[in-house]
């Protein structure tokens, strides 16, 4: 594919600098941007690498006016726009439908227009999925399950029976939805099983990464709701309620019952205990382990999490714990000749 500057600016929505006959053939990131190529810069210190690189063209923020005779396009938001070049240059190719031999569909499958369903699938009964979904190879679908339209099922995804799945979700390999949430009551010496007896509910436009794990609730449903966004190793346990838009990055873990406001972001391994909830808009630090809830708007950060306002405080308090620490037995140093001194005044006064 080849655009000149000129069509991609007004594609982009941005407003042209240099030469708007400049043929960009690809995009590419900072680091490895050749000739011909289009890349991004969203501030000064990528800027300066822009500058540096072999790169025909930069998109930039609307502050910058010139690109010291590097041609390049002015926008708004310029990680934005390099995303949409990127989705023009390389769009999704489009489902052409069909059912592969290999595949085994159950009975009374519904299946829109431009399914397609690759090797070794199983659909099982009752399962209605939308048009242009693709579901990869390796895919189970449990019985009563149903898929909206334009959805991507990635390869060896097992979904369980009476999982409830909207429009425009991706679901990438290995990841699983709806098998049993970790229920047990003790008695007389062992562990006997909870019956998990809901399902899942998973909204339009929603993101899974590779082995994610979302659990089906005890009674109820598990729900994620529309435009959440999760990455790799995550796992969602039963009767859990993910708001809207909600980011959550690779290895988050929760426990049972936790309620997410929309729009809140949850850092890489950051854990949350069982019943509480989550604001909207609050942000979860990396690592921390979320122990009460958190009120709308809070960043909380730790472990156990705090506000990470008081986090750092008491991080920068320990910090000081050695000097401290070296005065203390300093002082305690002094203290003792202190104390010899006197015993020798008190024996020489004895022998008076």
């Amino acid at each position: 594919m080849e655009q000149t500057l000129e069509m991609l600016a007004a594609y982009l929505k941005g407003r042209l600098i240099g030469d708007g006959a400049t043929l960009i053939r690809g995009i590419n990131s900072l680091d490895a941007a050749q000739d011909g190529e289009l890349t991004f810069a969203d501030d000064a210190h990528h800027l300066n690498q822009a500058m540096a690189t072999r790169a025909s063209a930069v998109i930039v923020s609307e502050e910058v006016q010139t690109l010291q005779g590097k041609a390049g396009i002015r926008v708004k938001n310029p990680k934005l726009a390099f995303a949409l070049a990127l989705d023009l240059f390389h769009p999704s190719v489009p489902s052409a439908g069909g059912v592969h031999p290999s595949a085994v569909i159950g009975d009374h499958v519904q299946l829109g227009e431009r399914v397609t369903i690759r090797a070794h699938a199983v659909i099982g009964e009752g399962v209605r999925i939308g048009r242009g979904t693709t579901i990869e190879s390796g895919v189970h679908l449990g019985d009563g399950v149903t898929i909206g339209d334009d959805c991507l099922v990635g390869p060896h995804v097992v979904v369980y029976r009476q999982t409830h799945i909207g429009h425009r979700v991706r679901i990438h390999g290995g990841t699983v939805i709806g098998g049993d949430g970790f229920g047990y009551v003790f008695h007389e010496g062992r562990h006997v099983k909870v019956p998990q007896v809901g399902n899942v509910i998973i909204e339009d436009d929603v993101e899974l990464g590779c082995n994610v794990c979302v659990d089906r609730a005890t009674v109820g449903s598990t729900v994620i709701k529309r435009g959440t966004k999760i990455d790799n190793l995550v796992q969602i346990a039963h009767n859990d309620f993910i708001g809207e838009h909600v980011l959550m990055t690779g290895q988050v873990g929760f426990s049972g019952s936790v309620t997410v406001g929309n729009y809140a972001v949850f850092g890489g391994k950051a854990g949350v205990v069982d019943h509480v909830t989550i604001g909207e808009r609050a942000q979860v630090g990396a690592a921390s382990v979320v122990t009460k809830s958190v009120a709308s708007g809070e960043t909380v950060w730790g472990y156990p999490a705090r506000p990470i306002r008081q986090t750092k405080q008491q991080l920068a308090a320990v910090s000081r714990l050695p000097g401290l620490f070296q005065r203390v037995k300093a002082f305690v140093a002094r203290v003792a000749a202190i104390e010899l001194r006197l015993d020798a005044l008190e024996r020489r006064k004895t022998q008076r």
